[in-house]
């Protein structure tokens, strides 16, 4: 019963915290369409999505093998260490894509501190992994709820007054660092061994062991945005907005499922530990069942009621791109379950066979998106979407049941 009550209290300030966290964008993108205009809100997608791929360098394995770290050889400590020297490692990488690409000073500043807000959430991610690991996955989400509310109101006060997005972008820088010092550091000492050794060999196993994950991430990371890059080449920012504007109901979706997920990765590792496959099958069974039903639901009222509430919510005509919603909708519910199959595959410790899956879909992408965006517009990347995550489910799935089959054998 006790159990019972932490798993639901876990679940509940883990879901409103990262509702509010992964719903940020959607909020930031709605003030600057209506305050800045299309203009600034086709540069804040653009950058925004170029600073999530750079925060993957940050994060680098992130917190997934950090919290299944079943032998736990390597300590809270050390995964501190490894994530301040890959925040650093991101913002020399950030200056240098600054200096050498084209974009204009206004544009390269947006960009800029949207990289450095990113790099301080990834820092917080390492003490979010401190915390979860140790059942407090309800102060993960307290903190998310803090950094978002602030962050977000802080944001927009910052934007009508200026209406400069550089301004307005390092108040997101100032409100997360003061959340990390205030709040997240504080709760994640209290949960570290003071005694504890450091050991450099073990931050750099981290980097040597999990550089696939890594790997992984940075091309998932590509993959989402990919079309983006096209739109920017062949069309207009306000264009790169309306894209923006009809992606974002869709991220849903893997929010979703990584819903369903997050409060029963420790079970789901527990399980693989015992040896009890058969148990995790039926869990990831019904977790896929949820992703979909869901995923039909968000189909239904994106062709329904879908571009009438994007049209009142940014003030916009975006009647001609239903079709476009509903198809990028479709594709994310592939993407969300995509999710599932790499948590699994994460958990029986198969990176490096993933790999190959994200190369594929990665070039896929790329040459599908790059082409058709050139020929058909935003459906053109509309289309590139629903092949490449179609793609990405179907060879993740694969992979999953041959390494599950093993593990059955395994286990009897």
């Amino acid at each position: 019963m006790i159990k019972d009550k932490k798993l639901a209290k876990n679940f509940i300030w883990n879901t409103i915290g990262s509702t509010l966290a992964s719903f940020n964008s959607l909020f930031f993108l709605i003030a600057i369409t209506r305050i800045n205009g299309m203009q600034d809100a086709g540069i804040f997608t653009i950058t925004f999505a170029t600073a999530s791929i750079f925060y993957i360098v940050a994060v680098y394995s992130g917190r997934n093998c950090q919290i299944t770290d079943i032998k736990g050889k390597i300590k809270d400590k050390e995964y501190i260490i490894s994530r301040i020297c890959t925040c650093i490692i991101m913002a020399i990488l950030v200056i240098i894509y600054a200096i050498l690409n084209n974009y204009d000073s206004y544009k390269n500043s947006v960009l800029i501190f949207l990289c450095l807000w990113r790099a301080t959430e990834a820092f917080s991610d390492v003490l979010y992994g401190i915390m979860q690991k140790n059942e407090k996955l309800y102060k993960v989400g307290i903190s998310q709820i803090i950094k978002s509310t602030l962050g977000l109101i802080a944001f927009i006060i910052v934007d009508v007054q200026t209406h400069n997005l550089v301004y307005a972008c390092i108040t997101l820088c100032i409100s997360s660092i003061l959340t990390i010092i205030f709040y997240d550091f504080p709760q994640a000492i209290n949960l570290i061994s003071k005694d504890e050794p450091i050991q450099i060999k073990n931050v750099w196993d981290i980097y040597k062991k999990e550089f696939f994950l890594f790997a992984n991430a940075f091309l998932t990371m590509y993959l989402l945005n990919a079309p983006k890059y096209a739109i920017e080449k062949y069309l207009t920012e306000d264009i790169q907005a309306v894209f923006g504007i009809i992606l974002m109901p869709a991220s849903i979706l893997p929010l979703f499922a990584q819903f369903v997920v997050a409060p029963i990765i420790n079970k789901l590792t527990q399980l693989y530990k015992q040896g009890n496959i058969l148990q995790m099958r039926k869990i990831k069974k019904k977790s896929m069942y949820f992703i979909v039903g869901f995923g039909i639901i968000a189909m239904t009222l994106g062709y329904t009621i879908g571009i009438p509430i994007l049209n009142f919510i940014y003030d916009v005509d975006l009647n001609p791109y239903r079709l476009h919603l509903v198809m990028i909708l479709f594709a994310y519910i592939f993407y969300a379950m995509g999710y599932v199959e790499t948590m699994i595959l994460t958990i029986y410790r198969k990176i490096k066979e993933q790999f190959g899956v994200y190369v594929i879909v990665t070039i896929t992408i790329f040459v599908s998106s790059y082409y058709l965006v050139g020929e058909l517009g935003v459906m053109g990347a509309s289309i590139s979407c629903v092949i490449s995550m179609i793609l990405y489910y179907i060879l993740l799935a694969i992979i999953n049941k041959y390494e599950t089959s093993k593990q059955k054998l395994i286990s009897r």
